[in-house]
């Protein structure tokens, strides 16, 4: 899982930097689970593709083209009506999960001050992109519908009040001094790697696995040294996008994995990276899901 809760920091400090204070122009909706929204921002036009695919789910900058249909769906129809010329006052990650929060400012039919959220849950097969009403937390859509029959914790449906996934009650990894980190991890019991996962918020598997060959023999101290090595570039925010080669099958995050079987090519941003890891890859799912329809 490449695009885990600390990739989201990162890329929600990408868009940050790129986006606030930015003006949203135009708003498409060139697939069904994927918006664009045209922002100008620091005297530039800049395209966000936010993608609530099941398998190429996220957020990101693009400069690739996306054909837009003849007629918007519904979603898209709202999100423009609500949207369109507003402007996005911050973007925040919530906690380290893997979901980025847009803070809009607009006017509604009257011309008084209107306050949204468009929150991108970046969660596999259970994406989506939910347009909420900031001052009372209401759904006013989302780009995909879920019940309380699908989910009894949460319906995300127009009306219902907004709720965050369940909180996991992990340990932040970026505050976690050596007395935290140990107290977690039980060194008799094996998979560290597993047990890196359970214990703290935002490290996926790949990040764990990093960690655990970062740190060669796995002692106390040398766990405590690599977990901190690996975390410095999240709490420094200098990032270095790479994509790779791991058992003949690409791989991507925003620091060179060493544990990895060949560094591929580097990249100056987060978004420039993903257009060229997923360049093609959706293309091919929608003719495949296509030809299976």
């Amino acid at each position: 899982m490449s695009f885990d809760g600390l990739f989201t920091k990162a890329m929600s400090e990408e868009l940050s930097d790129a986006l606030s204070g930015g003006r949203i122009n135009k708003i498409h909706q060139p697939y069904p689970n994927e918006i664009m929204l045209i922002i100008r921002a620091n005297g530039k036009n800049r395209k966000l593709l936010l993608s609530a695919h099941p398998s190429y789910s996220r957020a990101q900058l693009t400069e690739e083209a996306y054909e837009n249909p003849q007629e918007p769906p519904m979603f898209c129809m709202l999100l423009r009506k609500h949207l369109e010329g507003a402007i996005i006052e911050n973007i925040t990650q919530h906690e380290l999960d893997r979901m980025i929060i847009f803070d809009i400012k607009g006017r509604d039919e009257l011309g008084d001050l209107s306050y949204k959220k468009l929150i991108v849950e970046i969660m596999g097969r259970h994406s989506n992109i939910i347009l909420v009403n900031k001052e009372n937390n209401v759904i006013l859509d989302s780009i995909k519908h879920v019940s309380y029959a699908v989910n009894s914790h949460r319906a995300i449906l127009p009306g219902q009040t907004y709720k965050f996934p369940p909180a996991q009650q992990k340990l932040n990894p970026l505050a976690s001094s050596d007395e935290d980190i140990l107290k977690v991890l039980d060194f008799n019991a094996g998979s560290l790697d597993k047990q890196l996962v359970a214990a703290f918020a935002g490290i996926s598997p790949l990040l764990a696995k990093e960690i655990l060959f970062e740190c060669k023999l796995p002692t106390q101290e040398n766990v405590i040294n690599a977990f901190h090595k690996i975390m410095t570039p999240f709490q420094s925010r200098k990032y270095s996008p790479a994509i790779m080669l791991k058992q003949a099958k690409e791989i991507y995050y925003c620091i060179p994995l060493s544990h990895a079987d060949q560094k591929m090519k580097s990249f100056s941003s987060l978004s420039e990276m993903l257009d060229r890891f997923y360049f093609g890859k959706a293309a091919r799912d929608r003719i495949k899901q296509q030809g299976q329809d």
